[in-house]
């Protein structure tokens, strides 16, 4: 199958695990991803999310290591296409990378609003995982009384700290919850999924690992594990 994934071109930039390994989980699994963001061409991270940085949050991830040292896709990160060039009927999911740009120009956006209606009305799989679950919020009748998660207004509040207050123009719990979303979340920085039909959300990027898993599930319409 073949997996849309939304990047932010803003300077703040994604975050490279809620990137990185969903598409290891999905090309795993043989699936095909393309990667398109707003302006298109090269996308930033935010330096904390890379394992290589000096003073890096993720130091331990592995997966983001193994995708930055490997040429062929680390170039897919300078070659995104733009939003404007992509027709959504070729895909048959939508992924919505996080970090702290998404809030700055995947919402409001009319041509994410676009490209996510299109997923909604053909009953496809949409997926987003901490800011960038703040597109969902471009939306706002599809994801009504849906069950959701994000990065949550608390931890936006502790990111303050280090960002400043008001770092971004909004904070997806209250867009989210402004859209008749049911919000929840765990503990600042533990980990949570929620979906709720076809609609996928992770919290934060603690949680990309088991968005991924379950993406696939989603994508595979089964689980492996079986449990007694």
């Amino acid at each position: 199958m073949k997996v849309l994934f939304i990047v932010t071109s803003a300077d703040l930039g994604y975050w490279l695990a809620e990137l990185t390994r969903p598409y290891w989980h999905l090309t795993e699994r043989g699936h095909e991803v393309t990667l398109a963001s707003p302006k298109g061409g090269k996308v930033k991270h935010d330096r904390l999310s890379n394992p290589l940085s000096e003073g890096s949050w993720e130091a331990n991830d592995i997966v983001s290591k193994g995708f930055l040292s490997d040429k062929t896709l680390a170039e897919l990160l300078d070659t995104t296409k733009s939003l404007d060039e992509i027709n959504p009927s070729d895909f048959d999911a939508v992924h919505v990378v996080g970090g702290t740009g998404a809030a700055v120009d995947l919402f409001p956006n009319d041509r994410v609003a676009a490209i996510l209606e299109h997923f909604w009305s053909a009953d496809k799989i949409v997926g987003a995982i901490c800011h960038g679950t703040i597109a969902l919020g471009n939306n706002p009748d599809r994801v009504n009384g849906k069950h959701a998660t994000g990065f949550s207004l608390d931890e936006d509040l502790a990111a303050e700290k280090l960002y400043g207050k008001n770092f971004i123009p909004n904070y997806p719990q209250p867009i989210l919850e402004k859209a008749g979303v049911n919000f929840s979340h765990v503990e600042q920085w533990g980990v949570r999924v929620v979906t709720d039909g076809k609609l996928i959300t992770g919290q934060n990027q603690q949680s990309a690992s088991e968005y991924s898993l379950a993406f696939n599930h989603l994508l595979a319409k089964q689980s492996p594990v079986v449990a007694f």
